[in-house]
């Protein structure tokens, strides 16, 4: 079989679950991934053959992805803000979202360290999950001591065994709901992507988030569906420095309610035009 001919079966087949569009770019990317090839050579070489190896791993990555399970799952990673960051069941798969939230407040980090006087320049990320946050913050700003914590001890056994390049972030298990943790340093930078989408929002959504990713780390009841972003209010008191900010990524039908739990907070547009971001600025 070739690759041309190879994806066209598979992204037929996945459109019983995605988009077309989005079908084919998932079979381009596992044959990709399988042959070890550039993007562009699936259209500048489709006549070229499939080893009967590399066939054979392509069909076993394809009965899981017509099970519904991520493509991220399949193959181990995602790229996030430059970086591959390791993903498996049992931690959330990062979003273009997130990432944009990264760039976001890594723009306002610069900025923080042009003007302060403190030589240690300390970033947290709450609800961690994989450490992509963590470890985008690690790599941007090598000078920076990065913290990341989660209440889930699965999440943190990944986000401690990434192999990314940097100065490891420093990783504790840590529950939002409670206080922050005795011992905590000051910080010019916390992010956060806690959970935040509503029970009654999971019949909108695919299976392949709903049947594979940790429910723990996507949602949060109809009768209370800011108590997160409340618990992070209250860190952010205990923690941020007088000139730090504070980025937080929140449900689009609520943002506006949860940037009035904090004091200095604006409500800030994703590349979708959705109202995606709450930022807290001290100063």
């Amino acid at each position: 079989m070739t690759v041309g001919s190879y994806i066209a079966v598979l992204a037929e087949k996945l459109q019983t679950l995605y988009p077309g569009r989005e079908a084919k770019a998932i079979a381009e990317t596992v044959v990709c991934h399988v042959l070890s090839i550039e993007r562009y050579k699936c259209l500048s070489e489709p006549d070229r053959a499939i080893a009967p190896e590399q066939l054979e791993t392509l069909q076993a990555m394809a009965a899981e992805l017509l099970d519904a399970r991520p493509l991220q799952y399949v193959l181990g990673s995602c790229m996030f803000a430059g970086i591959r960051i390791r993903v498996k069941e049992g931690v959330l798969i990062p979003r273009p979202e997130t990432e944009q939230m990264f760039s976001l407040a890594a723009e306002d980090a610069e900025a923080i360290m042009d003007v302060s006087e403190d030589d240690n320049f300390n970033v947290l990320d709450i609800c961690t999950g994989s450490g992509c946050l963590a470890y985008a913050f690690a790599s941007e700003f090598p000078d920076a001591q990065v913290y990341g914590c989660d209440i889930s001890t699965d999440a943190l056994a990944v986000a401690c065994k990434q192999r990314v390049k940097c100065i490891r972030p420093v990783f504790f298990v840590a529950d939002v709901l409670q206080s922050p943790p005795a011992g905590l340093p000051k910080f010019d930078v916390i992010v956060s992507n806690p959970p935040y989408v509503k029970e009654s929002e999971k019949a909108a959504m695919r299976d392949n988030v709903l049947r594979w990713e940790p429910e723990l780390a996507l949602f949060v009841p109809d009768d209370d569906p800011l108590l997160f972003y409340r618990a992070l209010a209250q860190w952010e008191k205990a923690l941020l420095k007088p000139r730090g900010v504070m980025w937080m990524e929140v449900n689009e039908a609520l943002a506006h309610e949860t940037a009035a739990l904090f004091d200095g907070a604006e409500v800030l547009k994703d590349f979708n035009d959705k109202d995606r971001f709450v930022r807290v600025r001290r100063g």
